[in-house]
């Protein structure tokens, strides 16, 4: 690569436009190519959470951890089919926004050799997350146990997320464009072609992503009545949580239902106006 190319850097305000842009203009065509793997991932997410929170509840009263070991399988399950029903989403809307591919007339669905590189690349830099996060994770446990204290559930899982933040940048935000648009590795293209702009593409992940977040987590805490699965360590605060959490599962399933357009919409818009800028490719005209 060279000095001029390493020189690029992602203009953020742009890039943010592009995206919402993209996802104004074409959210029809984004509804019509994703609703159908989306269903199948919403419908398989309901009924997984559903009997995770139920062997969750069970596993309390019993004091029997072993009893999770069923849902923890089927939790699992989901989790790999969700990946593989995203990959058809982020293909199909990546290409779109690549000016590959128009609205389909009724619905879209398709896996072949990009959808399976998607799924891949996206188990790929999961393996990345988690080589970070359990040797901190672990070292953090054991120096919590040797100084007599009690690790703190809630620190924890802000560990977890700013280790997520701290990868996002140099190897999701590019991920989808380079899955579709390149033929090269597609962790390693992105950690080279991101190079030097890791703020700039932190500000774009933030602005496409953290709206949603936030959002997600106020519906939470104010449909759940608080947070003491984080908080509190007493079995029937938690279990009590737990209750709430799968009282109001129907609403928060379609509620992520209602905004994944947004989100997939969005990230794709959003990597592939950066990927373009990097490359010093010429912008597509999304809004025609």
């Amino acid at each position: 690569m060279s000095s001029e190319a390493l020189m690029r850097r992602v203009p953020v305000i742009a890039t943010v436009r592009d995206a919402y842009v993209f996802m104004v203009t074409h959210l029809g065509g984004i509804i019509g190519l994703i609703w159908v793997p989306m269903v199948l991932a919403t419908v398989m997410g309901f009924f997984s959470f559903q009997r995770y929170y139920a062997d969750f509840s069970d596993a309390l009263v019993s004091n029997n951890a072993a009893a999770l070991a069923p849902s923890l399988l089927m939790m699992l399950c989901y989790l790999v089919a969700a990946m593989l029903l995203q990959a058809v989403m982020y293909v199909a809307v990546v290409q779109m926004a690549l000016g590959a591919r128009s609205a389909p007339a009724i619905a879209h669905f398709a896996f072949g050799n990009l959808e399976w590189r998607m799924f891949r690349a996206f188990v790929a830099f999961i393996g990345i997350c988690l080589m970070l996060v359990i040797p901190l994770f672990v070292a953090g446990s054991a120096a919590l146990k040797a100084a007599g204290l009690q690790a703190d559930p809630a620190k924890m899982q802000l560990l977890f997320y700013a280790v997520i933040a701290l990868a996002m940048p140099r190897f999701l935000a590019l991920l989808p464009a380079i899955v579709v648009a390149e033929n090269a590795s597609v962790l390693r293209r992105a950690w080279m072609l991101s190079a030097g702009n890791f703020w700039r593409l932190l500000a774009v992940l933030a602005a496409v992503f953290g709206p949603i977040f936030i959002l997600f987590n106020v519906l939470e805490v104010v449909l759940t009545g608080g947070g003491p699965a984080l908080t509190g360590s007493n079995p029937e605060q938690l279990r009590l949580y737990v209750a709430q959490a799968r009282n109001v599962l129907p609403l928060i399933s379609g509620l992520g239902f209602l905004v994944s357009p947004l989100i997939v919409g969005l990230f794709a818009g959003a990597s592939v106006s950066a990927w373009r800028a990097l490359k010093d490719e010429p912008a597509l005209d999304i809004a025609v």
